[in-house]
């Protein structure tokens, strides 16, 4: 994969003529169809020299070859409302017998999705209508594969969009306005989440004191002191006692408890049971066993997986249902009442096998009150359609599952604009399921941002930066339940400069500033004293807490837990003394 680009590197991008403009009845043409004349006008956006180019690369031939699940765009300004035409020419590759899904993107969301199933350039057209404005229309390429040899691409050559009769064409709109008003969208909703905050994440709790006769007491001293979020701040945990540094390996944890609550614990089959019959338990009981030890919640992640990694040596290919379910069972079992999350089939909208009906049953029967999560990436890039389509069809056919899954790494160095972020993460809210941010990896590489008004590079303080507003959009939303990093250090992550600490393991202000973020900021601590009814009231974020009343003859302390059930009374009988 080549580092994505975005900008107008000089090359021409529109061209404008008059032209007869075509009029077919469907949403989309392939190839040639009866025409009807009508005066009009078009614009046409070059690919290869469009200002919006997330993933891939130039095409030989002219054009450009999306890789990636990348897209091809351009914002332009509306000067009339109406109905438009936009022709998008295009081809493919095939992959697994599948050819490329291609979606029109309006404003990020996709208005139409099909398939490009010829190896030839055709015209691809929509219909859309559109309001007076700035609008960013672009093409998006939704299922990149690569299936042994064969490589599934997208191949685009222009987009040509033309307006209605008697309607004047759309125009370019200055970079600079976009991102000015991209900085002014971005402030607002950053703004606007602390309101937010303070609705969905804390509770009203009022603490009555009363004697051991069960009178209120007032005037005492109370104290809280919030111990644990209820919201899950986690991170995988792939890199426990695997460096060679002893130093090292209790940094590693050190840092890790220090910050987090929560931990994704690696099932890859691959590496997990190199030997059939031969699981590597020992390790993963150490990793539990220290994760309980240091009340960090877990999850495991993942059980089954159509790629490489989730298919064990000694298989050829995915091995049957019957191991299948054995592993699942297994596992689950063996760890119950220790890890509480599952990914049971990773990424199954992108693969085709294994299919998630059957192990999400078999997963629900082994640990019925365990939360099983279905997960996938690209999702905030453009909706990840292919994934909406399967969660629907999912819970339609009564697949047992309690969270959605959300990588946000996908493309790998999109900086996803904070608002659309918000509005996929509302699309994805409406299956009434726990959302996890499962995948978060802003790495500082030193490679360009794209998908932002933004032209800077991903360094140490873009990293910190970015990463501090996301957590502040996630965790303002109603049915978000969970964000997890990847990795922690970069010594050992996935992506160069994917960790929140260097290789040193010194921590980048990425660690920093989300320590000061959830554990000072988003914790609640409150001092007082009851009233005349015994009362001590305060507003704090839900977990648990250190209660500590002040008695004449000394302290008396308490573990209470705060819900989002709604206002909490808690009652503290003190002792006869």
């Amino acid at each position: 994969m080549s580092m994505s680009e975005t900008g107008n590197p000089g090359g021409k991008v529109m061209q404008r003529r008059d032209f007869s403009r075509l009029t077919i009845l469907g949403m989309v043409l392939f190839g040639t169809a009866d025409i009807a004349a009508s005066a009009s006008a078009e614009l046409v956006i070059a690919a290869e020299t469009a200002a919006i180019r997330t993933e891939g690369g130039p095409y030989a031939g002219g054009g450009w070859n999306l890789w990636s699940s990348g897209r091809v765009g351009q914002a332009l300004r509306f000067q009339n409302a109406g109905r438009y035409s936009i022709v998008v020419r295009a081809w493919g590759s095939v992959a697994g017998g599948v050819w490329p899904e291609m979606a029109l993107l309006v404003d990020g969301r996709a208005a139409k999705t099909v398939t490009v199933g010829r190896r030839e350039p055709e015209g691809y057209r929509f219909v859309v209508d559109l309001s007076a404005g700035v609008h960013e229309i672009a093409v998006a390429f939704l299922n990149d594969a690569l299936v042994g040899q064969e490589d599934r691409n997208l191949y685009l050559k222009q987009l040509t969009i033309t307006s209605p009769p008697g309607v004047a064409d759309p125009v370019l709109v200055d970079k600079q306005e976009l991102a000015q008003a991209a900085e002014e969208r971005e402030r607002e909703i950053v703004t606007a989440t602390q309101a937010a905050i303070d609705k969905h994440r804390k509770a009203d709790a009022k603490i009555l004191v009363l004697d051991a006769g069960g009178r209120p007491v007032p005037g005492v001293q109370v104290s809280i002191a919030q111990t644990s979020h209820d919201f899950l701040f986690g991170c995988n945990i792939y890199m426990f006692d695997r460096y060679r540094d002893r130093d090292q390996n209790a940094a590693y944890k050190q840092r890790f408890a220090e910050l987090f609550n929560y931990a994704t614990v690696g099932f890859y089959w691959r590496w997990y049971e190199p030997q059939r019959g031969q699981p590597n338990y020992e390790y993963t009981d150490k990793v539990v066993a220290w994760c309980q030890d240091q009340g960090i919640r877990m999850k495991g992640h993942p059980l089954l997986w159509g790629d490489q990694a989730g298919v064990p040596t000694w298989s050829q290919g995915q091995p049957s249902p019957e191991i299948q379910r054995q592993r699942v069972t297994e596992i689950m079992q063996r760890y119950r009442g220790k890890i509480e999350f599952w990914e049971v089939v990773n990424e199954p909208s992108h693969l085709a096998e294994p299919k998630i009906d059957q192990p999400y049953r078999w997963a629900r029967e082994a640990n019925p009150g365990d939360c099983l999560i279905v997960n996938d990436y690209h999702v905030l890039a453009d909706g990840c359609p292919g994934f909406f389509r399967l969660l629907t069809a999912t819970k339609q056919n009564d697949v047992p599952f309690d969270g959605i899954g959300i990588q946000a790494h996908e493309p790998r160095t999109m900086r996803f604009p904070l608002d659309r972020v918000q509005e996929i993460l509302d699309q994805y809210a409406t299956f009434g399921k726990g959302l996890h941010i499962t995948e978060f990896t802003p790495a500082s590489s030193g490679q360009k941002m794209t998908g932002s008004h933004l032209d800077g590079v991903w360094n140490e303080a873009a990293q910190a930066d970015y990463a501090v507003k996301f957590y502040r959009v996630c965790f303002a939303h109603p049915a978000m339940q969970a964000i997890t990093w990847w990795d922690l250090c970069d010594q050992g992550s996935w992506l160069p400069g994917g960790g929140m600490l260097r290789a040193d393991m010194s921590p980048k202000p990425v660690y920093e500033q989300l320590q000061r973020l959830i554990h000072d900021e988003w914790k609640t601590c409150a001092n007082g004293t009851t009233d005349n009814s015994g009362r001590f009231v305060f507003r704090g974020f839900v977990g648990k807490y250190r209660l500590a009343i002040q008695m004449p003859d000394g302290k008396v302390e308490h573990e209470v837990q705060l819900t989002r059930d709604g206002a909490a009374e808690i009652i503290v009988r003190l002792a006869a003394g």
